[in-house]
């Protein structure tokens, strides 16, 4: 190509205008035009979209809550009404168990008051086994520290429960009118005086050559240790007669000692260490040994052929049978 004829259509296209214009663009048709596109974030839909959600979870979280917690509801509750079934079926349980031992309970006891008043007979009268003149004073009952009494002097010197003095007053006035000469020899002990009786009794029979061990045991045959003695509450006497008051087994043979074992009752006195019953007092027989107990009890006991241990025995068990 000649370099002249190019240098001229390059002049002329500058002269025509045409130098350096950018190809026009096509013409593009009114559905061929591109939308513009929205925007989303931000915009009023968004907000409206976001009230809404927000409105919906508060109203939805309660329910779920409230669901939850109904659901909750009703399993504690199965539960609950399972463990009271099973609480009322121990209980059941356990008051027929009750009901049961009551039972046996109940039948033992009419067993045993069967077999102490058997040929005895229901005590006719209230005994109240708390009440002053039924105190139980033995080797397995010590007098109470609470224990308190007023004593009154006899005439001889001698103390005792000033309840007792005028029935005791009477019984000895009555032995007298019969021409009975009756001696109080010993009534209310102090615990030293009991004491003292009781180591020199220890001190005698050791002189006769027994053990320390044996003359203990054989003094606590007829003597109370300290604590352990009727005659603490002021309730209880020894008598003998005037002609003969040695405290022996001869003492029961003189008619003074008959006398007073066959009336004593009448005036609220029982033989309180009668023979035979050495192993229900824990004492030996002792003729000269008299207990107030009143009138009631002391008829009840000697018609009966009983101790102060039974009679209180039966007592204790009619009480728990209402009988």
């Amino acid at each position: 190509m000649d370099f002249s004829t190019v240098n001229r259509e390059f002049c002329a296209k500058t002269a025509g205008g045409d130098f350096g214009r950018l190809p026009d663009k096509p013409a593009v048709s009114g559905r061929g035009r591109r939308k513009r596109k929205n925007r989303y974030w931000g915009s009023v839909l968004f907000y409206k979209h976001l009230i809404l959600g927000m409105t919906a979870l508060a109203i939805l979280l309660p329910l779920f809550g409230l669901t939850g917690m109904v659901y909750k509801y009703t399993c504690l509750k199965a539960e609950y009404q399972g463990l009271l079934r099973r609480a009322n079926a121990l209980c059941t349980a356990e008051a027929a168990e009750k009901d049961n031992k009551i039972s046996e309970i109940g039948r033992k006891i009419k067993e045993e008051l069967s077999v102490w008043t058997e040929g005895v007979g229901k005590i006719p009268f209230q005994v109240n086994t708390e009440d002053w003149n039924y105190i139980l004073v033995n080797d397995w009952n010590p007098l109470p520290a609470s224990y308190k009494f007023q004593l009154d002097v006899l005439e001889d010197g001698h103390q005792v429960d000033y309840r007792i003095a005028e029935d005791l007053g009477e019984m000895l006035s009555d032995a007298e009118a019969e021409g009975l000469e009756l001696l109080v020899c010993s009534a209310y002990r102090s615990y030293e005086r009991q004491a003292d009786l009781f180591n020199s009794s220890v001190e005698e029979l050791m002189e006769q050559g027994m053990t320390y061990r044996e003359a203990y045991y054989k003094t606590h045959e007829q003597v109370a240790i300290v604590n352990y003695s009727e005659h603490h509450t002021g309730l209880a006497v020894d008598i003998v007669g005037k002609n003969h008051q040695m405290l022996d087994e001869r003492q029961g043979r003189t008619k003074e000692a008959q006398w007073l074992a066959q009336n004593c009752s009448r005036y609220g006195f029982i033989l309180r260490y009668p023979k035979g019953k050495e192993k229900v007092t824990g004492i030996e027989y002792e003729s000269w040994h008299f207990r107030y107990v009143g009138r009631d009890a002391a008829q009840f006991i000697t018609k009966n052929d009983l101790t102060l241990e039974e009679f209180l025995k039966i007592a204790k068990i009619q009480q728990k049978t209402g009988r």
